[in-house]
C-alpha cells in the first residue's frame, strides 16, 4: 500500500469470507480509536413512492436492535466513554462513525456491530422518528444552499435518482402505517445493508494484530444475504437540461451566479487528476487571471472553480462567483470573459511544468499534511475503499503520477455554451415557478444560439495572462535540531507593550510553524464607530494581500488576519521555510498600506450584506449570537454594525486605522520548525517594528455580571418562524474548581437532556447543551429550536427537566467515576497535529497560563470532586444560589413570555449599565 515516507503510520487492507472490506490504521499519535463503516447505498436507493426512506433508516439504525434494545444505547455509551458519534446519508454512500477512549474500543465494535446487523425498528418509535426528520426538514426552510439544491433537483432528469427528495417530511412518510414503513426500512436493509457492500475502517493506537483480531472476532460471522442490486444510472442531465439559464430569487442578500458543466465521472481518472489542473488555473487569484479581471471591471468580488456535485456517473464543474451590482448588469461579458480564458488556454497549450506544479502541491500536502482526527480519517477511508484500489487508498486524493495533457484537453472540451447551466442568483430576477417543499422561485429559460454564439465571440484574450511558476514552493530541508529548552515555549521578550514567546516542536518532526501576533488597541474602548470601522480596514487589508500572496497560500504558506474584541490578529501558518520573513512583511504591510479607496465600495457592501445576512441566521444562531452580544463587553449586535457600516468612508478607515496603530499592546509565539537564532532576529525586527507606535496596556475583556439580580430575559427577532430558547446559567465565579463542576455538570445532563426533550418529547431536531465560558468564566447553555411549540412552553421544559435532574440526581452515580474519567481523558488529550498544538499553546498564554500547566491542574481538580459536590453545584444552580441566567428566545408572534424577568429592550442601555467581571 503506497503510503507518504513521512507517514508513521502503519495500514493493513483485509477482506472478510463474507465480502467486507477492512483497514486497518496503526496511529501512534490517535488520541482516541475511531471507527467508521460506509455501505454502498444513499438516498439514490430510496423507493420512488417513499422519498426519505433512506434518511428514516440512519436514524432508526441507533434506536434499539436484538441485542441492546434501549434507544440510543450506543449513542449514551459513546458519550459516557469520552466519544462523540454521528451518521450521514448521501446520494450514493451511507456512514456511520464514532471515536471512543481507547479503553473501550472492543465494546464499541460489539454495540455497532449489534446496530448494523440486527436493528429493532420499533414501530413506535418509527412515529416518533418521522418527526424529528419532519423537525430536520422545516429547520433548513429558510437556508439558502438547501433551496438552491432544490431547484437543481427540478431542472435535472426526472428520471434520475438525484432529482428526488432526499430527506423526508410528514408528507413523505404519511401515506404509510408505521408496520408498512418497518416493513420498507427491512427491505432496504437487507437488500443494501451487507458485509459485502460495506467498507470499514477502524483507527486504533493499537498494534495491527490487535486490531484485526478484534474485527475478525466482531465481524467475521456477519451474514452476506443476497445477491446486491445493480442498476444502471440514466443520465443527470437530458438535452434541454444543458444550454440553459436558471433564475433564482435567494432569501439572503445574494449576487452569485455559477456556470456549471457538466462532466462524465472522475474516478478513472485519479492518478492524472485533470480538474485538479484546470481549477488550478482558473481559480487562479493573482493578476492576470480571471478573478483580477473581474475586479478590475467591478463585476465580481470571488471566484472558485472545480467544486459542484460528483456521483459515482456524473461529475459538475462549477465556476461559481460573487457578483457586484454591476456584475449582475453585465453577466453575459462575465461569462464572455471566461470563454475567451478558455480559449486562451487552449491556444496556449498546457506546459508540462502546470502539471508538474500540481504534482509538486499534491505530494507537499500529502507528506506534511495537518493531520485529521481519528474519527475523520476512518470516515474518510471507508468511503475512498469504494473509489481507489487497496494499493492507493491513502494516496487517492493525492498522487499525480500519470500526468496527460490529452485528458486535461479532453475535459476543456466539456467547457461550451451548449454543455453550460447558468443559475443567477439575485433579488433582481423574474421567476415562472416555486420549487417543490422549500418554495424557492425560479425560472429555466433556454440559452438562445446566439447568445452562445456571442459568448465565444469575446476578444479579451490580451487582458490574461495564465499563472506564473509559484516562487513560493518550500525547499525540501531536514527538520531542525530541538534544543530541550525550548520544547515548552519560553519568553523571549518581556518589555512594555511586547511580549514574545517562542517555542519547538519535538513531537510531529514537520518543517512546518505557526506565528501568532495579536494587537490590543486601545482605541476599541471607544465603541461600536471604531469596532465596524477595524472591520472594514481588515478586509480592506486582506483583499491586497490575499491578491498578492495568492501563490504563497497555493504553496502551504498562510496568513489569517481578523479582527477581534480587543483589536485584531495576524497569524501566519504552514512551511516553516521563509515564514518568519513572510510575516514581518506582513506586519510592513499592515502599515504602509493607506490608500483604501480601492474597490472600497465593493468590499463594503459586501462587509454590509455579510452583517445584514446574520438576520437570516437559524433561530439557535441569532439566539447565540445575540448572547454574546449581551455578555461580552466588546461586542456588538450586527444590525446595529450594519447601520454604521453604511455610512463609513474611506477616509474613516484611514483615521481608524491611526488610531488603533497609534497605542496598542502586542503579543506574540513563534513555534515550530525554528531554531533559537531564527526566533531572536524575527523579535528584533518585532522589536522594531513596536517601538515606532505607542504602548497601551492589553484590554480587559469584560464579562457582563448577571448573577446578583433577577432572570434577565431578551426576545431575539428573526426570519425564520419556527420559535426558539436559548437558556444560559452563569456560574458563580472562575476558580478551577467552579470550571471543573460546570464541565462536569454539563456532560452529565448533555445526554439526558437530548434523550428526553428531542427522542422523548420529540420538541425539535435542534436540542442540547454546552459548556460556555465568556472569557474563561464558565457557564452552560441549554438550547431547543422546535417547529411545534411556543418559545414559552420549551422554556418551562427546560426548567422542569433540570428540577427533575436535581431530584433524580442519585440515579447517576452509578456513572459518576467514568463521566470523570472521560472528562479528564478529554482535558488530557494529545495535540492531532502540530497546527493544533500551536493553538492550545497559544491559547494557554493569552488565558495566562504561563506554565502551560491549566489542563493538569484541571484534571487533578477534577479528580478530587466527589458526587456530592456536583449535586450541590446542580442544586444552586437550579435554585439560582450564586448563579446567573439568561433567557434568549424567538417566535414567530413575538410574545412575551409569562416568567418574571427583568426584560431586556436596549441592548446597548444593558450593557452600558451593567457591572463587569
Amino acid at each position: 500500500m503506497l503510503k507518504s515516507a513521512y507517514d508513521n503510520r502503519q495500514f493493513k487492507h483485509i477482506e472478510l469470507d463474507n465480502g467486507l472490506r477492512i483497514l486497518l490504521v496503526q496511529d501512534p499519535n490517535c488520541v482516541k480509536s475511531a471507527c467508521s463503516v460506509t455501505f454502498n447505498v444513499g438516498h439514490f436507493n430510496d423507493d420512488k413512492d417513499c422519498h426519505g426512506i433512506s434518511h428514516l433508516l440512519e436514524h432508526m439504525l441507533f434506536l434499539g436492535n436484538d441485542e441492546f434494545t434501549q434507544a440510543n444505547g450506543f449513542n449514551d455509551f459513546i458519550a459516557t466513554h469520552g466519544g462523540s458519534i454521528n451518521a450521514l446519508t448521501g446520494t450514493e454512500y451511507s456512514s456511520y462513525f464514532y471515536e471512543i477512549a481507547a479503553e473501550y474500543e472492543q465494546q464499541a465494535l460489539t454495540h455497532l456491530y449489534a446496530m448494523l446487523s440486527k436493528p429493532s425498528f420499533c414501530e413506535t418509535l418509527i412515529e416518533k422518528e418521522i418527526n424529528a426528520i419532519n423537525a430536520e426538514f422545516l429547520l433548513k426552510q429558510k437556508d439558502d444552499l438547501r433551496r438552491l439544491y432544490q431547484v437543481h433537483k427540478e431542472t435535472c432528469n426526472p428520471a434520475h435518482p438525484f432529482s428526488q427528495f432526499s430527506v423526508g417530511n410528514h408528507q413523505t412518510f404519511e401515506p404509510f402505517s408505521p408496520f408498512q414503513l418497518k416493513q420498507k426500512l427491512q427491505r432496504l436493509f437487507e437488500r443494501f445493508y451487507q458485509p459485502q457492500n460495506a467498507c470499514l475502517c477502524l483507527v486504533s493506537q493499537q498494534q495491527l494484530s490487535v486490531s484485526e483480531e478484534s474485527v475478525r472476532h466482531q465481524f467475521s460471522n456477519w451474514p452476506s444475504n443476497n445477491k446486491l442490486p445493480d442498476e444502471p444510472l440514466p443520465a443527470l442531465y437530458l438535452e434541454h437540461n444543458l444550454g440553459v439559464q436558471i433564475n433564482i430569487l435567494p432569501l439572503q442578500k445574494a449576487r452569485r451566479m455559477i456556470l456549471t458543466f457538466a462532466l462524465p465521472e472522475q474516478h478513472s481518472h485519479y492518478r492524472s487528476k485533470p480538474l485538479n489542473v484546470l481549477s488550478h488555473i482558473l481559480g487562479d487569484e493573482g493578476e492576470g487571471g480571471l478573478l483580477h479581471f473581474y475586479k478590475t471591471k467591478n463585476w465580481a468580488t470571488n471566484l472558485s472553480a472545480g467544486g459542484g456535485i460528483e456521483g459515482s456517473t456524473f461529475k459538475d464543474f462549477n465556476v461559481n462567483l460573487q457578483l457586484t451590482d454591476d456584475g449582475i448588469q453585465y453577466t453575459d461579458e462575465v461569462i464572455t470573459a471566461l470563454f475567451s480564458y478558455i480559449q486562451l488556454i487552449k491556444e496556449n497549450g498546457i506546459e508540462t511544468w502546470r502539471i508538474e506544479e500540481t504534482a509538486n502541491l499534491n505530494q507537499l500536502m500529502w507528506d506534511f499534511p495537518d493531520q485529521a482526527k481519528a474519527i475523520d480519517e476512518a470516515s474518510h477511508y471507508s468511503q475512498s475503499m469504494f473509489e481507489y484500489p487497496p494499493q492507493h487508498l491513502i494516496a487517492g486524493d493525492y498522487i499525480l503520477d500519470k500526468p496527460a495533457v490529452d485528458i486535461v484537453f479532453q475535459m476543456l472540451a466539456f467547457f461550451c455554451p451548449e454543455n453550460m447551466r447558468i443559475k443567477t442568483i439575485n433579488p433582481f430576477v423574474k421567476t415562472t415557478h416555486k420549487a417543490k417543499w422549500y418554495n424557492t422561485p425560479y425560472s429555466v429559460e433556454p440559452i438562445e444560439a446566439s447568445r452562445m454564439a456571442s459568448f465565444l465571440s469575446g476578444n479579451w484574450q490580451s487582458s490574461f495572462v495564465l499563472p506564473k511558476a509559484n516562487q513560493f514552493l518550500p525547499p525540501c530541508k531536514p527538520v531542525k535540531s530541538i534544543a530541550p529548552e525550548f520544547v515548552i515555549p519560553k519568553q523571549i521578550i518581556s518589555e512594555n507593550g511586547l511580549d514574545i514567546w517562542y517555542g519547538q516542536d519535538d513531537k510531529f518532526q514537520q518543517p512546518k510553524g505557526d506565528c501568532f501576533l495579536t494587537f490590543d488597541c486601545q482605541a476599541v474602548n471607544e465603541g461600536i464607530h471604531v469596532t465596524t470601522a477595524k472591520r472594514l480596514w481588515v478586509a480592506l487589508l486582506n483583499e491586497k494581500l490575499n491578491q498578492k500572496y495568492y501563490q504563497a497560500n497555493l504553496a502551504g504558506m498562510h496568513f489569517h488576519l481578523y479582527p477581534h474584541q480587543g483589536g485584531f490578529s495576524l497569524q501566519t501558518n504552514g512551511f516553516s521555510a521563509n515564514q518568519l520573513e513572510f510575516c514581518t512583511n506582513l506586519l510592513t504591510q499592515i502599515v504602509v498600506n493607506k490608500d483604501f479607496s480601492s474597490r472600497f465600495s465593493q468590499i463594503k457592501a459586501k462587509q454590509y450584506q455579510g452583517l445584514c445576512n446574520a438576520l437570516l441566521n437559524k433561530p439557535i444562531n441569532r439566539l447565540f449570537s445575540k448572547l454574546s452580544v449581551l455578555m461580552q463587553q466588546q461586542n456588538h449586535a450586527p444590525s446595529e454594525m450594519a447601520q454604521v457600516m453604511l455610512n463609513l468612508t474611506p477616509d474613516d478607515i484611514g483615521v481608524t486605522k491611526e488610531k488603533l496603530l497609534s497605542q496598542f499592546h502586542l503579543e506574540g509565539l513563534m513555534f515550530g520548525d525554528w531554531n533559537a537564532e531564527e526566533a531572536y532576529k524575527v523579535s528584533a525586527d518585532i522589536k522594531t517594528f513596536r517601538m515606532k507606535h505607542g504602548t497601551s496596556a492589553k484590554i480587559h475583556r469584560g464579562v457582563a455580571d448577571i448573577r446578583h439580580g433577577r432572570v434577565i430575559s431578551y426576545p431575539v427577532e428573526c426570519q425564520h418562524k419556527d420559535p426558539a430558547v436559548v437558556i444560559y446559567f452563569q456560574a458563580p465565579d472562575a476558580s478551577l474548581k467552579n470550571v471543573a463542576l460546570t464541565i462536569l455538570a454539563e456532560q452529565l445532563i448533555a445526554t439526558p437532556f437530548f434523550n428526553q426533550l428531542r427522542t422523548e418529547q420529540q420538541l425539535g431536531y435542534l436540542v442540547g447543551s454546552g459548556y460556555i465560558p465568556y472569557n474563561q468564566h464558565p457557564g452552560i447553555g441549554f438550547y431547543i429550536q422546535s417547529p411545534h411549540y411556543p418559545a414559552e412552553y420549551l422554556i418551562n421544559a427546560i426548567h422542569v427537566f433540570l428540577q427533575k435532574i436535581v431530584e433524580n440526581i442519585n440515579q447517576y452515580s452509578p456513572v459518576w467515576d467514568a463521566l470523570k474519567k472521560g472528562v479528564m481523558k478529554q482535558l488530557m488529550e494529545k495535540d492531532t497535529n502540530l497546527s493544533m498544538k500551536s493553538h492550545r499553546l497559544w491559547m494557554a498564554i493569552g488565558n495566562q497560563d504561563r506554565t502551560f500547566t491549566y489542563s493538569s491542574q484541571m484534571t487533578k481538580t477534577i479528580l478530587d470532586i466527589d458526587f456530592y459536590e456536583l449535586k450541590a453545584y446542580l442544586i444552586s444552580l437550579v435554585s439560582r444560589q450564586g448563579f446567573g441566567e439568561a433567557i434568549l428566545y424567538s417566535s414567530e408572534q413575538h410574545a412575551p413570555i409569562s416568567f418574571k424577568t427583568e426584560v431586556i429592550t436596549d441592548i446597548q442601555n444593558f450593557k452600558s449599565t451593567s457591572q463587569y467581571l
